[in-house]
């Protein structure tokens, strides 16, 4: 185990070189495991963890990269009244004496991260100190919102018969309560074939909470039971009807897309519902002109605002492997998710256009249930440029289900509900940072967790 005394060597190395204004790596304690551990720092942007890790050991195995305090203990921060622990930031496998990994771009380094743990087994075998430069500095953030996706009532089923997206939903909502969010926004799918029972659950749940809920339509929420009337009753209180709830600026012709304003920021949070659940033909398009022409012009009255945008499918990439999405990813027997919005359907390519003119929009997807750590697979997928010009694509897991998949796997596996993610954002004057969470066991993931400059 990591000793006391260690810890205390540690402390006093530190120490040392603080007062001697040396900054330098404190030596790894190891009894030979690791015999070279070196991070490269990619940018010299505060609070960015975009780096190339390099280990070299004796012993392989799975190492794992743990943010730390100034006291070497690893990080935590305060929901509510809990403590909760960030994950691994990394784990990277050394076969032959050697392993690599490249860190997404907008890996973020948390408020408060003084060192980096390299551990193997659960055993701390080096200690890096974070240059000053690179530490977050974030100050006070504006305010917070929470993002899941996919819960899909009626479709998961705990042992006993109960509904996985009973727990689900209810456990995710009750974290963002402790968090203090001001809203929490969805990009669709509540239902399993659109059926009423499954947006009254919705409503009940969501109802308890004393902050809104928005949604859009997800695929599988227009199936075949499906009543556009089920929906302007149960869904997005506050948004549809004469009485509108406090912030809801806009509602389109439709009765269906609308525009909220988070009061503390005046940021824009935009939600696009889905017209149809059909892909894969040049002619099955997900959205209406009309939605395309109300979409246009509330991006051009918001052009100078921080805008979110939130519909349910994916785009593929506009360069590369057009599967390497955010939001898609594509194993080494070529398995990928393959319902993405047709490419060169008339509403994508204009949807396409509008989302490179704008790089204040965040357009925030679910749909294909990817768990945040399946970026191994694609570095991308769940935060990225896409490919584009102007606007960020954000990829949301599944609150009720996130799949999985492996290097040479055939097709793909749902872990529910052993696995349950979305994100905690924070907002801050120019930037934002992501936390992606693990709803089950109640702990950030540090290697979900973005920061992206408005």
């Amino acid at each position: 185990m990591y000793s006391l005394f260690v810890k205390l060597l540690a402390t006093i190395l530190a120490a040392l070189f603080s007062i001697l204004g040396i900054s330098a790596d404190i030596p790894g304690f190891s009894d030979d495991a690791v015999s070279e551990t070196e991070i490269v720092y990619l940018n010299g942007d505060k609070g960015s963890a975009d780096a190339l890790i390099t280990i070299k050991t004796t012993t392989d195995g799975e190492y794992k990269l743990y943010w730390a305090d100034e006291n070497f203990e690893k990080l935590t921060v305060t929901v509510g009244d809990t403590e909760i622990e960030y994950s691994e930031f990394a784990a990277i496998n050394t076969y032959f004496g050697t392993g690599s990994y490249d860190l997404p771009d907008y890996t973020a380094i948390p408020d408060g991260a003084a060192n980096i743990l390299v551990t193997l087994d659960g055993e701390t075998l080096e200690i890096f100190d974070i240059p000053e430069e690179k530490r977050a500095d974030r100050g006070e953030a504006i305010y917070s919102f929470g993002s899941i996706s996919d819960l899909h009532f009626n479709r998961y089923e705990l042992e006993g018969g109960e509904d996985v997206a009973e727990s689900t939903f209810a456990r995710a909502l009750t974290f963002f309560d402790k968090a203090d969010v001001s809203l929490v926004a969805m990009p669709g799918d509540i239902s399993t074939n659109g059926e009423k029972e499954a947006f009254e659950a919705f409503n009940r749940i969501s109802s308890q909470y004393d902050f809104p809920v928005y949604t859009t339509t997800g695929n599988h929420d227009l199936y075949a039971e499906y009543e556009k009337e089920n929906w302007l009753e149960l869904m997005n209180t506050g948004a549809y009807g004469e009485e509108k709830a406090e912030g809801i600026l806009n509602v389109a012709e439709n009765g269906m897309d609308f525009v909220y304003e988070e009061k503390e920021s005046g940021n824009i949070f935009i939600f696009l519902n889905q017209a149809t659940n059909n892909y894969g033909l040049l002619w099955n398009a997900l959205l209406a002109d009309s939605q395309l022409d109300w979409l246009e012009a509330q991006l051009k009255e918001h052009k100078d605002d921080t805008v979110y945008l939130f519909f349910h499918t994916f785009l593929n990439s506009a360069k590369g492997n057009p599967l390497m999405s955010t939001g898609n990813l594509q194993n080494e027997l070529g398995w990928f998710y393959p319902l993405f919005y047709t490419q060169g359907a008339s509403d994508e390519v204009r949807l396409r256009e509008l989302l490179r003119v704008y790089d204040n929009v965040f357009f925030f997807n679910g749909h294909s249930h990817w768990a945040y750590h399946m970026q191994t697979l694609n570095p991308d997928l769940n935060i990225s440029k896409n490919g584009e010009d102007g606007a960020t694509f954000v990829h949301v897991s599944s609150v009720s289900s996130p799949r999985v998949t492996g290097d040479y796997q055939v097709l793909w596996e749902g872990t529910d509900p052993t696995m349950s993610e979305g994100y905690l954002v924070e907002v801050y004057e120019d930037k934002i940072v992501l936390y992606g969470v693990d709803f089950v066991d109640g702990r950030i993931l540090a290697y979900a967790t973005y920061e992206c400059k408005k």
